[in-house]
């Protein structure tokens, strides 16, 4: 089974933070990470790169941070994930510019062709707003 990795976890947590507060509010990378438990480094970077997707924007300085520059509903979670990890795929010979030592004998590639399309189109459809707002209480855990 795949997983998201972390680095997207942590971009989920920190947008579901920020989408929570009063619009317009600036955050502190810290302070995320202190009340989730997460590590500096890894946040910052995934924070940084949120920026240069221009999901977020980042103000330097005492009274700066991280705030959210987008709508929400309108990214969706292959956007974060791409922004956050890069290029999608199921198996290393769908990612864009990786090379896969068993390519020239492949017998299930177009297999996994369809499954890497079908697994990109739900993440396509599925919105960072969906993931963080949930209306069904049933639906958590």
């Amino acid at each position: 089974m795949t997983t998201l990795p972390r680095q997207v976890e942590y971009g989920l947590i920190a947008l579901a933070d920020m989408h929570a507060a009063n619009p317009g509010q600036f955050f502190a990378v810290r302070g995320i990470c202190e009340e989730h438990g997460i590590p500096f480094d890894v946040m910052s970077k995934t924070m940084q790169r949120l920026t240069r997707a221009k999901i977020l924007r980042s103000i330097q300085g005492v009274n700066g941070g991280y705030q959210i520059i987008r709508d929400l509903s309108t990214v969706s979670l292959l956007e974060l994930m791409e922004a956050v990890v890069g290029p999608v795929g199921i198996v290393i010979c769908l990612k864009e510019g990786k090379v896969c030592p068993l390519e020239e004998n492949c017998n299930v590639v177009s297999g996994m062709s369809v499954l890497n399309h079908r697994i990109k189109d739900v993440y396509r459809s599925t919105t960072i707003l969906e993931l963080i707002v949930s209306e069904d209480p049933a639906l958590a855990r």
